[in-house]
């Protein structure tokens, strides 16, 4: 009896140096993921964007708004050539750095964030005495971005099962560097900053999760809000079609602002809250200042969403508060050449007086919840056009070949089996959606007490509720007009709860096997 007490604090303290040795394999095999993570991705990457020919996307006439606040312009050479195409065609990845005076300056900060990270590039082109700016370079910055997020993720999204976390680092290969997610990297489109930035803003969340729940340095803490807060900014100010994202975001970084109040020092917190507000109004600002477009969007989701295909498109003008004599434009969008309009063309005065003046989002979110069968049939429509990230616009320079080359096939396994294979039904999206919802409640109501689980299923149901919101809004806000491209940051929502449901039945198969195992 007199050994009985050394004996057991012998196994004691075996048990725990054996614990301290799985914990250490275990942190080991997650550098050698990581590290094996970031080579493969970068060799991905580099293959898609950098080997030849450079693929890219051609403009659709979106590239003027960018360029206007960024600083760029058409090349003196590109300018003076009669012959030159810049539109659907071919690619154009070069771009003369303009002069940049304190105006100019200016405008960059209230405009779409794609212009500070152009910026930055373009400083660092003067740097090294070059006044051209390529889009390769913008591709290496989003790529750097994307890779980083997803390491991060990997690191502190903290799954106990070796094998779940390489499959999730795989599947994270295959699928969200698609050459179809890829290629709209060396352009000057938003969609990129769109999927890159929220992945940076999922690996900023975990990041928080990890800093708040295990290390209580004020320093700290307030350094994961300010990496939280970036991400989000770098986010909303994206592209216009984000601004749906707001309401989420504001609940969810509220609630980082609520849990910090104690931990952080009055200062600190006020600054944090200034922050907030501003980071909230950002978004709101960028779409007041580009009203033009929201012009051409405002006659889409009229002419060419309530009324196209109408059989009383009279009684929806008159529902919507208009005149009914503007029934004759039924079917046409805003970009039609103008002797193609009877009477109401955009962006004239009697169109104004008329139309703009009197449209609002309001009055059609009332005409949609009002006449729900013709939401529901816009739905249908949207989601027949759903799963496509792929663009029928050209990928190469005309240098490269002089007919234009729609067709994109590096490494694009995924979005080629998404788009064939996925049903484009109304019904296939909602019952994926409701399912994943259903079994998250499940496991918030028996893990409500474990902080980790719960912070990660309030990162899931915002990114899902995010993605709800961008559903709808292609078709309400622009009609049918330029659908699919639109519904490109939904369709990257759509593969993130894809790959969180495999991951998940993944690890249950994995711990049933291991109970059975075990018994």
């Amino acid at each position: 009896m007199e050994t009985e007490g050394p004996v057991v604090v012998t196994i004691l303290s075996d048990v725990y140096k054996g614990r301290r040795i799985t914990l250490k394999q275990k942190d080991n095999y997650i550098k050698y993921l990581l590290v094996a993570f970031c080579i493969i991705a970068i060799g991905i990457v580099t293959y898609v964007l950098f080997s030849y020919p450079n693929p890219g996307v051609a403009d659709q006439g979106d590239f003027d708004r960018v360029m206007a606040v960024s600083g760029l312009e058409l090349t003196d050479q590109d300018k003076s050539n009669p012959d030159f195409k810049r539109f659907y065609d071919y690619t154009v990845t070069d771009y003369k750095i303009s002069q940049m005076g304190v105006y100019q300056f200016l405008v960059r900060f209230v405009s779409t964030t794609m212009a500070y990270l152009i910026t930055i590039i373009s400083f660092i082109c003067k740097l090294f005495g070059q006044d051209i700016f390529k889009t390769g370079y913008l591709a290496v910055a989003y790529g750097a971005i994307y890779i980083f997020s997803m390491a991060i993720i990997l690191k502190y999204i903290n799954v106990k099962s070796k094998i779940t976390l390489t499959a999730l680092a795989l599947i994270g290969l295959g699928i969200f560097l698609d050459g179809n997610y890829l290629i709209w990297f060396n352009s000057l489109y938003g969609e990129p900053m769109m999927i890159t930035s929220l992945m940076l803003f999922m690996a900023a969340w975990l990041y928080y999760t990890y800093q708040s729940k295990t290390i209580k340095d004020e320093k700290k803490r307030f350094r994961a809000i300010i990496f939280l807060f970036i991400a989000a900014f770098l986010f909303l100010g994206s592209k216009m079609q984000v601004i749906t994202a707001v309401p989420v975001m504001a609940v969810m970084l509220g609630k980082v602002l609520w849990e910090s109040r104690r931990q952080l020092k009055g200062r600190t917190f006020v600054v944090l809250c200034f922050c907030y507000f501003l980071l909230l109004i950002y978004p709101i600002q960028i779409n007041m200042v580009n009203g033009a477009i929201s012009k051409d969007t405002q006659y889409n989701s009229v002419f060419y969403g309530v009324l196209k295909g109408s059989k009383t498109p009279e009684q929806d003008l008159i529902d919507l508060g208009l005149n009914p004599e503007m029934a004759v434009e039924a079917g046409k969008h805003a970009y039609l050449d103008s002797s193609e309009y009877v009477k109401y063309v955009p962006r004239t005065e009697i169109t104004e007086k008329e139309f703009y003046s009197k449209i609002s989002n309001g009055k059609l979110a009332k005409f949609y919840l009002t006449h729900p069968l013709r939401l529901i049939q816009g739905m249908e429509y949207t989601a027949g056009k759903a799963f496509y990230t792929s663009t029928s616009l050209g990928k190469y320079s005309r240098s490269y070949s002089e007919e234009p080359i729609r067709e994109f096939n590096r490494f694009t396994l995924w979005s080629s089996f998404r788009e064939g294979k996925l049903p484009k039904k109304l019904i296939f999206i909602v019952f994926i959606y409701f399912s994943v919802l259903l079994v998250s409640i499940y496991t918030y109501m028996k893990n409500k007490k474990v902080d980790e689980i719960v912070e990660k299923l309030h990162l899931l149901w915002g990114i899902m509720f995010i993605g709800v919101l961008q559903f709808p809004m292609p078709y309400v806000g622009n009609g049918e007009a330029d659908t699919a491209k639109q519904l490109y940051l939904f369709n990257f929502i759509f593969d993130i709860i894809l790959v969180v449901s495999v991951c998940w039945c993944l690890n249950k198969l994995i711990l049933s096997i291991s109970k059975k195992a075990n018994k």
